[in-house]
C-alpha cells in the first residue's frame, strides 16, 4: 500500500466530496471546498491518497490568534492504521510553527471513537452547540491549547 499525504488542490474537490458523503453523509460542497482553496487566506487543505485515491483530508483555519479544524476524515477501510493519528498530529505541528495559542473542532456528541482521538492528543470538553450538523446531531466543541 503506497500512501501520500499532501496539500489538496481544486482536482482533489469531487473525489474528497464523495468521501465526505460516504463517512458523515453530506459534504461541505463543491462551492465551499472551491473557495476554501482558491480565496480563504487561512485555509489549509490536505488529503491521504492511498493507491492513488484520496482516502481522506484534513482541513484547518489558521488566522493569527486561533485555528480550527473545518473537517477531517479517514475512509472506513483505511482507519486504525494510524492515519488519522498522523493527518492530526501534521495540522497541530502547523499550528504550532505559526505560533497560534490553540485549535478548537466539533465533533458528533455520539463519535466516541473520533473524541478518544482528540482526547488522546489533549484536545479537552469546551462546550456542546445544539443542533449543530444538519441531521440535528449536537456538537462538542473540543479546544486543545498549543
Amino acid at each position: 500500500m503506497d500512501y501520500n499525504f499532501r496539500e489538496m488542490t481544486l482536482d482533489d474537490i469531487n473525489e474528497v466530496i464523495e468521501g465526505e458523503t460516504k463517512v458523515f453523509g453530506d459534504s461541505l460542497g463543491f462551492d465551499m471546498l472551491y473557495t476554501e482553496l482558491k480565496f480563504n487566506p487561512y485555509a489549509h487543505y490536505f488529503v491521504l491518497e492511498i493507491d492513488n485515491h484520496i482516502a481522506g483530508y484534513i482541513g484547518t483555519w489558521i488566522e493569527q490568534e486561533h485555528s480550527e479544524i473545518i473537517n477531517f476524515y479517514v475512509l472506513e477501510e483505511y482507519r486504525n492504521m494510524g492515519f488519522g493519528s498522523m493527518m492530526l498530529e501534521f495540522v497541530i505541528e502547523l499550528v504550532k510553527m505559526s505560533n497560534v495559542p490553540n485549535i478548537s473542532l466539533e465533533v458528533r456528541d455520539h463519535n466516541e471513537k473520533a473524541i478518544r482521538l482528540y482526547e488522546s492528543f489533549g484536545f479537552k470538553y469546551s462546550h456542546t452547540r445544539k443542533n449543530y450538523y444538519s441531521n440535528g446531531d449536537d456538537a462538542f466543541v473540543l479546544i486543545l491549547e498549543v
